[in-house]
């Protein structure tokens, strides 16, 4: 199992924003999490990776406990619009090719391998343009798409993005969505955080719904969303989801 919560309670202060929720993920399989504004989904995930800790129940990642995991360099992550810049003159290119670090041979240069990856990685999120711009130079949403092309440039085997496509237009859902999908065929496990699927509906196995701190409904997308007012195949839903920042 790549991913496995059980009984997940966190709390911040005097307010409880987990309530004994489960989440599982196997290898290969694409689960997106789904639920209003404030029902736990960011939460959920950084709990899931360690980043807040668990006041109850348990957390493992690749069937090992969080607190012994090391194999960080198995997993990509794109948290909710970070700026991907941090006062750092790096160019485009250069912060899509870090995703490459644990594949290479340091002190060795790229291999063509290497660069073609990061090559497909930037078109993916429409940036092939823009591989020599400073990355302090570009928009939050352009550097968000930054942040996405570093994690797909990794090919790491745990995927795990919340609500990355807020950055990305239209133009660029099917090239995401077909790189994503591809990752997934390569036994990645998926994990994404969405308000809508949009494109990516048709490579996601299951649906995992939160309503405040809990888990409401878990199971295919459409038996998951139809019960729930939602569809995931809407015009609107597509385009909302790939609104450009």
């Amino acid at each position: 199992m790549i991913i496995d919560v059980e009984s997940a309670q966190v709390g911040y202060e005097d307010r409880t924003v987990l309530r004994g929720v489960d989440l599982k993920l196997s290898a290969g399989e694409a689960v997106a999490l789904l639920g209003a504004n404030g029902s736990g989904k960011s939460t959920l995930v950084k709990a899931s990776l360690g980043l807040v800790p668990l006041s109850g129940g348990t957390a493992k990642l690749f069937d090992t406990p969080l607190g012994k995991f090391r194999g960080w360099d198995r997993i990509g992550y794109v948290p909710q619009r970070l700026g991907a810049g941090g006062g750092v003159p790096a160019t485009v290119t250069e912060v899509v090719s870090a995703g490459r670090l644990a594949k290479r041979y340091i002190p060795f240069p790229a291999r063509a391998s290497d660069r073609r990856i990061v090559a497909e990685s930037l078109e993916a999120v429409g940036l092939a343009d823009r591989g020599k711009d400073a990355v302090a130079t570009l928009s939050g949403g352009q550097q968000q798409r930054v942040l996405i092309a570093r994690a797909l440039a990794a090919e790491p085997d745990l995927l795990v993005m919340d609500e990355p496509t807020a950055g990305v237009d239209a133009a660029n859902q099917d090239l995401f969505a077909e790189l994503l999908g591809r990752r997934k065929r390569a036994g990645c496990a998926v994990l994404l955080v969405a308000h809508e699927l949009g494109p990516v509906a048709g490579i996601i196995d299951r649906c995992v719904v939160l309503s405040d701190g809990r888990v409401v409904g878990d199971g295919p997308p459409r038996q998951v969303l139809d019960s729930a007012g939602h569809h995931p195949h809407d015009p609107q839903a597509h385009h909302g989801m790939w609104s450009a920042a």
